[in-house]
């Protein structure tokens, strides 16, 4: 089951500023093709996710929590909310979605990882379904595929680190296989035939008419009539 979160995007703060092109108005935001998410201070996200695990869940997943429950501070902090909106992991208030729950269990934390990296980087795993699994200099192929930027761009760097930062919890996470559609229809005849056999068995309207030719010798014995007929009786009709 894949939880999918549609909601306005927002612009994460460049705090770098090898995410400006030369000309740019410092904060401005380069634009990348495939809109894959990232931030530059990926470890600090890194952190933040590891942290939040242990941590209570909050109203509002807002720089206050950031600061006063995970330690995260600074400029380093503000682009956390808005990439875990991106990731389906917090609603457009800030307040944590049921994926957010689901990572923070043990049971689910390697799914909705995995939910959490496809919500945000949807064009990788359209290239590659398994994309989590990559070792990781096929990982940087793919986002250097889809952006066309140089290998040595530092915005590919900061792209393979917010993606490595989820992908931690989901490389174990395990596939959902359909059903087998085959055991499914082998199985149906046989339900069908014992179903259709108790049926008649039950129903009131089944009778089973048979007809008996008996010859009779002849006596005037009644007796041996009486001992012909009770045989029957004790014999095919009991």
């Amino acid at each position: 089951m894949a939880e999918k979160v549609n909601q306005k995007e927002e612009p994460l703060p460049a705090t770098n500023p090898s995410d400006q092109s030369p000309g740019e108005k410092k904060g401005t935001r380069r634009e990348i093709p495939g809109n894959l998410p990232y931030t530059p201070t990926h470890g600090r996200l890194s952190e933040a996710l590891k942290s939040l695990v242990e941590a209570e869940r909050p109203q509002q997943f807002n720089e206050s929590f950031l600061d006063s429950v995970l330690k995260i501070r600074g400029g380093s902090a503000r682009p956390i909310p808005p990439l875990l909106k991106r990731m389906g992991l917090l609603n457009s208030d800030n307040s944590p979605t049921e994926l957010y729950s689901k990572f923070k269990s043990g049971s689910t934390r390697s799914e909705a990882a995995l939910v959490a990296l496809k919500n945000g980087f949807s064009e990788i795993f359209r290239r590659n379904e398994y994309a989590h699994r990559l070792p990781d200099d096929r990982i940087k192929e793919l986002i250097i595929e889809i952006t066309g930027l140089h290998k040595s761009d530092p915005i590919v760097g900061a792209i393979f680190g917010t993606f490595n930062a989820f992908n931690e919890f989901a490389r174990s996470a395990k596939e959902i296989k359909p059903q087998d559609p085959v055991r499914e229809q082998t199985a149906k005849p046989d339900d069908q035939v014992r179903t259709e056999s108790k049926s008649l068995r039950d129903s009131p309207e089944f009778n089973l008419v048979t007809t008996i030719n008996v010859v009779l010798p002849e006596t005037t014995d009644v007796q041996v009539y009486n001992a012909i007929f009770r045989s029957i009786r004790e014999n095919l009709l009991s």
